[in-house]
């Protein structure tokens, strides 16, 4: 899967102008195709590894194309275990591109999205799951989520998975040696007890698995759908949280019309606030559409705060959208206390996620944001332990399981070792696709179809 004998080239540092650029070059012409176009007083060839050079780039015609620095690093210490070049030049995208362009002519291929890391996970430098922590690493937004990521990209994950599958595999060469190999009886496994060390390892899985609800909202973000009637203060909260006049604020009924997303980090972790339009019954087309946005976004977000009125109190529509909560994932945010009556609608909803608020006064604010975070926040999860984020290792995770499942009912019931072997085999094929041991080109593709060019 790794192009034969091609070196490959790209832009590592983002599109547009800046103060410098960021070229790589991996592969085993790397340091021949460079030595074409950059001139230094000295021989490149000669040069050892990880050393820096100041020099030029120049053109067929000997121009110069821009003052660089140029880092040689010889494999396999390198991030792709290949040759491996880095230009850094001025962050001009017409001086990156003719230096690009030069790469070409010398003999260089563009890179393919994700292909220098696809390089070091071909290679053995990194596994299959720290090759996606890459990506995570880059479109971390939070302090927490970025620490989540390093810690997939040490390989704290991988590595607690090889151990899992490790024992699977010692379990099934005791189970192959008693199958095959009677005559070994100090290798011999029972029924019983391959059925005893199948749980444990059943167990472990599950352990892993805890976290994954925290380290899935680490990764991707906790979705909060502010939600209410026209003019009860969904607006207003949101720029209270954001610090900014993110959201219109007017006292028009149906203002917002569709679901604007805010981004922000509450203690770490990200959130995303989605503000919708205010449900009501309307003659109006285009807010017909946002309301129903509005009711999707509520739907399928972690976490509600349903804004509602105290000035207008218990009316009809205020009481249907109560009816139509989900007490378990909601928070009622009664805004305007200060003007108006909270004991009737708290009393209506039954919740004791009841929050008296005044959000024109910034009274309240910080108490739902409290409410909030104690949707993540659970007993016994710390920052330094290992989550599983990513729904393809929860997929791969579940299909273990169910395998470990399948192998301990096999024990008990069949009473055959052979059966027992299978669930095992195909329990530890899941696990080895998390890391790559047994995944397939289709999985690999994929993963690295997603990547941005130049990483």
């Amino acid at each position: 899967m790794i192009r034969e004998e091609s070196t490959i080239t790209a832009v590592s540092t983002p599109p547009g102008s800046g103060g410098i650029s960021s070229i790589r070059i991996s592969g085993s012409k790397a340091f021949d195709i460079v030595s074409e176009i950059f001139e230094f007083t000295g021989d490149f060839s000669k040069v050892g590894s990880h050393r820096i050079l100041y020099g030029k780039i120049v053109n067929a015609a000997g121009q110069t194309v821009d003052e660089v620095l140029v880092l040689k690093m010889k494999a396999p210490a390198t991030y792709t275990r290949e040759d491996v070049v880095e230009i850094q030049c001025h962050g001009n995208p017409v001086i990156v591109s003719n230096i690009i362009e030069l790469l070409y002519k010398k003999g260089a291929q563009p890179a393919e999205p994700g292909e220098f890391t696809k390089r070091a996970f071909m290679n053995g430098r990194i596994d299959l799951s720290q090759a996606e922590a890459v990506m995570d690493v880059i479109n971390s937004t939070t302090v927490k989520s970025e620490r989540s990521a390093i810690r997939q990209l040490e390989g704290k994950t991988g590595t607690r998975i090889r151990e899992i599958r490790d024992e699977i595999i010692e379990l099934l060469s005791h189970i192959s040696v008693t199958i095959d190999y009677p005559e070994y009886e100090d290798d011999m496994i029972s029924l019983g007890n391959a059925a005893d060390r199948a749980a444990g390892i059943r167990k472990s899985v599950e352990e892993l698995m805890e976290n994954y609800d925290t380290g899935k909202i680490l990764r991707e973000g906790l979705d909060v759908a502010v939600i209410g009637p026209p003019n009860a203060g969904k607006s207003t909260f949101i720029n209270k949280v954001t610090g900014e006049e993110k959201a219109i604020v007017t006292h028009i009924p149906g203002t917002t019309r569709d679901v604007l997303e805010i981004h922000f980090s509450l203690k770490g972790f990200p959130i995303i606030l989605h503000d919708t339009a205010g449900i009501r019954d309307t003659d109006d087309f285009i807010e017909k559409i946002g309301i129903e946005k509005t009711i999707m976004t509520k739907e399928k977000s972690h976490v509600v705060v349903m804004v509602l009125d105290a000035e207008r109190g218990l009316d009809r529509e205020t009481r249907e959208l109560i009816d139509r909560s989900d007490v378990k994932k909601t928070i009622y945010a009664i805004n305007k206390t200060d003007i108006g009556d909270f004991n009737a609608i708290a009393d209506y909803t039954g919740s004791s996620s009841c929050l008296a608020c005044s959000f024109i006064r910034n009274e309240g604010v910080d108490r739902v944001l409290d409410e909030i975070y104690s949707y993540i926040a659970k007993p016994g999860i710390e920052i330094e332990g290992i989550a599983v984020t990513n729904q393809r290792h929860k997929m791969h995770l579940d299909k273990a399981l169910l395998h470990l499942t399948e192998a301990i009912e096999a024990a008990d019931t069949n009473g055959l070792l052979d059966m027992v072997s299978i669930d095992l085999t195909h329990a530890a094929e899941e696990l080895g696709k998390i890391t790559g041991e047994s995944a397939g080109e289709d999985i690999i593709e994929n993963i690295f179809r997603n990547f941005c060019v130049g990483k």
